[in-house]
């Protein structure tokens, strides 16, 4: 690529991946807290639009040096933004899946905590049962066996 073409192509492509990454960071953070407006989201959201960033800025780099027969005309310019543009877009499916995985992860977890909130804690008892004659407290643990000459035989 001619020089004069270089910085040309380099700030269109920084434009195009810096505006797609603030869509996907505020499309992402609102797709993550699923409404409920989660603190830990943003952060979520961050993270995933950092490794965007970083991805495209290295595909973004790699097309401006590769490539000697695309040099010396605006249809080369053309091309080469085409390219980056077909890049930029599969990197943003693969954002948009790794977002997709991790909201589906935070809905596994949030029905989990839901019924596990529902569950009484281990090892405390809900219901009272009558003491049966012979045994004491409000409750007994094993009622005494009343049939088939079991080990409470007396």
């Amino acid at each position: 690529m001619p020089d004069n073409e270089l910085p040309g192509f380099l700030i269109i492509g920084l434009i195009f991946v810096v505006a797609d990454g603030q869509i996907l960071y505020r499309g992402g953070r609102r797709y993550l807290s699923g409404g409920t407006g989660g603190g830990a989201t943003g952060a979520m959201a961050r993270m995933v639009v950092t490794v965007f960033h970083l991805v495209a800025f290295g595909v973004l780099a790699l097309l401006s040096v590769v490539g000697p027969g695309w040099s010396g005309s605006t249809a080369a310019l053309v091309g080469r933004l085409g390219v980056f543009l077909l890049l930029l877009a599969l990197v943003h499916g693969a954002t948009l899946a790794v977002l997709g995985h991790r909201r589906q992860d935070t809905i596994v977890e949030t029905s989990f905590q839901e019924r596990d909130a529902d569950r009484p804690p281990a090892g405390i008892e809900q219901t009272t049962v009558t003491p049966v004659s012979g045994q004491g407290g409000p409750s007994p643990q094993v009622s005494p066996d009343l049939g088939n000459h079991g080990p409470y035989r007396v």
